[in-house]
């Protein structure tokens, strides 16, 4: 992870490590495509992917996630 005015970035890799064990590279990549997720040189805010894992966290569509929504917003 790199730090760029005050927000946490990193890679697909990096961001789904620090969102817990529901999250996937793959999760992440999808994010950029479909939920608009900014992507500068391979790098994304950790910021933007929690607040959309917790949208997705809270949807009743699709599959059900182990992990408690706060764990995910405190990293």
């Amino acid at each position: 992870m790199i730090t760029i005015e005050g927000r946490e970035w990193g890679t697909a890799a990096e961001l789904a490590a620090a969102l817990g064990p529901d999250v996937t590279e793959a999760m992440i990549r999808r994010w950029r495509d479909r939920k608009g997720l900014t992507t500068r040189a391979g790098y994304s805010p950790l910021d933007e992917a929690a607040r959309i894992e917790r949208d997705a966290r809270l949807n009743p569509r699709g599959r059900p996630r182990r992990v408690d929504v706060g764990a995910a917003l405190v990293a």
